[in-house]
């Protein structure tokens, strides 16, 4: 196949390769983090508008200003968003098309680091790379352009760097500090770029090692730039907090990162990180059973004795031995693993915390490293196996490329289907997480989106069965407990939806949600006693939330404690004085005082908010009839008419 060996032939199969392993992503949905980036993030739902916020970095207490600096692959998002609004389709051809183009610059950059005779190689290991399933959560979940971003850029960064440092010419380490600054401005993670540098020059670069280490000296000028955007991004806007008592709380993080939820520290933190490690290296090579989420209690917690983590503290050293004994007889390799080991490094949390414990996409790019070491490896086998016998090893070479490179590609393909939308993720992957409470709080969520959509009562049993287990597996499932006690009380249960509510106060008992929700829970079943305490903390713990001031002015009213919920009502409206159901009570608890004109006074505010909404029109026009003021009613039903306004609605 001498045909396959041109170089244009080469780029051109990448491309339409490529292409093709994904393009059963491009029907796909928004799914898992899409929604926080995304859906959920309105600096990127503003489209151009929200470029000005994307590149401020914002430290509010909602999940999209929790991820890191990346404003530049935001802004693609954004654009997207002001030219084709809420459509995930394109969000899923430009990540195949981006991905597409990696892998070009992949084989381009291989091409130029590795030595002439290893080109066909740099083939093997660009296509070995696009094929492999550890890439699906990548290229199919819009959101993580950001891999794509990052890798895209730290080789060109690497590639430029290369080529500065074999001719001089200053342009090229312009391209390469300018590469890295977007790598930067992609992810964060994208700072080992400055150890990728040096690692391609002093591994593969030619020259004395005096003349290596000279020329990768200004790699600090990078390191500065990379650090100086991280540190900024944390200075910048840190003041800003619009979230401030809203009380806006997220659940234990440590569910997702089952190996410090008990609480993992010194030399068993570890091992059982080295075990992750591992555990990447497993899933390169035999990548079956991978799943979405890695959380809480996924993986198994092992201690210093058990003889895993013995094995696994060997089975690094011995690679770790034969990385270092490679660098003088088998470069490529030892470039390969040592790339795994820097890539994969940021991931491993030796120094730093992560909310999750593991993920595919934190293999994206140490991949490449393995796909590199792992065809390096293959070609130095069959060489040493069939030294003398050139067609032989041809011909193995072939059937085992062809199989592994199939193998791989059918899995992609496959494991493709599974992020078509949150529904066919959660519900295929719920298999191997069952003991994964986040997993299974996941599932229950979009059985429950989907009950809501159908009322399909079938589903009930499903929703409440994956909320409770949920909470069994650990009892930091903070958002399982409010669902799960809400359910029972929707779904007819409501004295079993408050017990499980209390206990959510009991394990929760400073946060606001709990409260709130068993507040709630009684208020339907017109305990409204038993229920103003509980409003009255949620409102302790979170000022700013309306429903909590909304249903506590409900409850004095219901008890005919109009003069406290007056006081409520009163301070509410200063609050929330444009909010439709507090102005809504304070008008109905002056109407209950015979404070008639103050009643509609409020009453006429509600349609100024409300606009043309016949509801409140009605609402208006009933209390001046019930006050006995026939002529005020007659004139605001003549007024709405002529504004437009559908009574019979």
């Amino acid at each position: 196949m001498h045909w396959l060996e041109k170089k244009y032939v080469m780029f051109f199969v990448v491309a339409i390769c490529s292409f093709l392993q994904f393009s059963n992503t491009l029907n796909h949905d928004y799914a898992w983090d899409d929604k926080i980036v995304i859906l959920d993030n309105p600096d990127v739902k503003a489209g151009i508008a929200g470029l000005g916020e994307i590149w401020r970095k914002q430290h509010s207490d909602y999940l999209h200003d929790q991820l890191g600096y990346r404003p530049f692959v935001l802004s693609t998002f954004a654009l997207e968003q002001e030219f084709f609004p809420m459509n995930p389709k394109v969000g899923h051809l430009m990540n195949v098309a981006y991905f597409s183009l990696l892998c070009i610059v992949i084989l381009l950059f291989l091409q130029e680091i590795v030595p002439q005779k290893w080109r066909f190689e740099a083939f093997l290991v660009t296509i070995l790379f696009l094929v492999h399933p550890l890439h699906v959560e990548v290229v199919a979940n819009i959101k993580s352009r950001d891999e794509i971003f990052q890798l895209l850029f730290s080789l060109l960064s690497v590639l430029f760097y290369w080529k500065w440092f074999h001719f001089r010419i200053w342009w090229y380490f312009v391209i390469s500090l300018v590469s890295f600054v977007l790598a930067i401005l992609s992810r964060e993670n994208a700072i080992v770029t400055v150890g990728l540098i040096p690692l391609t020059i002093l591994v593969l670069g030619e020259g004395t090692w005096k003349h290596k280490v000279k020329g990768v000296l200004p790699v600090l000028l990078l390191i500065s730039a990379g650090v100086s955007i991280i540190w900024l991004s944390q200075l910048g806007n840190a003041s800003k907090a619009e979230t401030e008592g809203m009380g806006i709380v997220y659940e234990d993080s440590d569910l997702g990162n089952g190996l410090f939820y008990n609480g993992l520290y010194g030399l068993k933190r570890y091992l059982n990180f080295n075990l992750v490690m591992l555990r990447y290296l497993k899933n390169f090579i035999w990548p079956v059973d991978l799943v979405y989420y890695y959380g809480y209690n996924h993986l198994k917690l092992y201690e210093i004795k058990d003889s895993v983590s013995i094995i696994g503290a060997i089975a690094t050293a011995l690679l770790t031995l034969v990385t270092v004994i490679s660098i003088n007889y088998r470069r490529v390799f030892a470039f390969g693993a040592l790339f795994f080991f820097i890539a994969i490094f940021p991931f491993l949390q030796f120094v730093n915390y992560m909310n999750d414990t593991m993920a595919d996409r934190f293999a994206f790019g140490p991949s490449l490293g393995l796909s590199i070491a792992a065809v390096s490896g293959l070609i130095w086998m069959l060489n040493k196996l069939f030294s003398n016998a050139e067609r032989k090893r041809r011909i193995v070479a072939g059937v085992l490329i062809f199989s592994v490179l199939g193998f791989y590609s059918f899995h992609t393909f496959q494991r493709n289907k599974a992020w078509k939308d949150n529904y066919t993720l959660f519900s295929t992957d719920i298999v191997k997480l069952d003991n994964c409470a986040k997993a299974h709080e996941h599932y229950a969520d979009v059985l429950h989106e989907k009950y809501l959509k159908t009322n399909d009562a079938s589903l009930i049993p499903q929703i409440t069965y994956h909320y409770q287990a949920s909470i069994e597996i650990s009892d930091r499932s903070y958002y399982s407990f409010m669902k799960l006690g809400s359910n029972y009380a929707s779904f007819g249960n409501p004295e079993m939806g408050v017990q499980i509510l209390r206990k959510a106060v009991q394990l929760f008992p400073n946060q606001a949600d709990p409260n709130f929700y068993l507040g709630s829970a009684l208020f339907q079943q017109k305990k409204y006693s038993e229920a103003i305490p509980y409003f009255k903390k949620g409102i302790e713990f979170s000022p700013r939330i309306s429903d909590s001031h909304e249903l506590l002015i409900r409850s004095y009213e219901a008890i005919g404690n109009l003069d406290s919920a007056l006081e409520i009502a009163t301070k509410a409206a200063l609050v929330f004085p444009d909010d439709i159901k507090i102005r809504d009570a304070i008008c109905d608890v002056y109407f209950g005082l015979n404070e008639y004109d103050q009643a509609f006074s409020h009453a006429d505010t509600l349609l100024y908010i409300a606009g043309l909404n016949p509801i409140y029109w009605k609402k208006a026009i009933g209390i001046r009839q019930l006050a006995g003021r026939d002529d005020l009613a007659n004139t605001l039903y003549r007024a709405g008419l002529e504004k437009g306004v559908s009574f019979d609605n």
